[in-house]
């Protein structure tokens, strides 16, 4: 199955996701809004908000967490939940282009939700061993079917080709 360029960008979210799902199986505030009035300036600005996340991401996926460790398993969500929340506030502070707003909007909701996930996530860690297994594997179910990272689709073209030549973007070395 091809993977489209704009999903490998969430990529990074979802396997993140998967990893919590699996193993168990077996920072922005307030401010003004940026405004973006071109499709290159619009990347920019998404990019500088993936940044601040990506690398602290990539380390939780690439970590050394047990499957069968729960405080291990606790650890990684409480951090990823604050990381996809961030995520979404830091997306907010920007104002999109018209043409892309929706697509925006659903962005910002789907990586909030995904934060959500981390926190039910973590919640469900405070539980027996048996009980937390059951309600992650629930929660992961659920994501995987119904996840908003996947239904979020690419942005239209103009969008879609100024994340491939955006110079903050290609620093991320995600988009491509």
């Amino acid at each position: 199955m091809k993977i489209s360029k704009w999903a490998k960008v969430l990529a990074i979210s979802t396997m993140a996701l998967l990893m919590v799902g699996l193993s168990v199986s077996c920072g922005g505030g307030g401010g003004d809004k940026k405004s973006a009035k071109s499709p290159d300036e619009y990347a920019g600005q998404v990019c500088d908000a993936l940044s601040k996340y990506v690398v602290d991401l990539e380390a939780l996926m690439n970590g050394d967490i047990q499957g069968n460790d729960p405080s291990q398993l606790k650890d990684a969500v409480s951090k990823m939940a604050p990381m996809f929340q961030g995520i979404s506030d830091d997306m907010k502070k920007i104002d999109p282009p018209s043409d892309i707003a929706d697509w925006h909007n659903s962005a910002v909701t789907a990586f909030a939700q995904a934060g959500d996930l981390m926190g039910q996530m973590e919640k469900a860690l405070d539980k027996p061993l048996d009980e937390a297994m059951a309600e992650i594997t629930d929660l992961s179910t659920q994501f995987g079917e119904d996840s908003p990272l996947d239904s979020l689709g690419e942005p239209p073209s103009p969008y879609n080709e100024a994340f491939q030549t955006n110079s903050k973007c290609m620093e991320l070395g995600i988009f491509g």
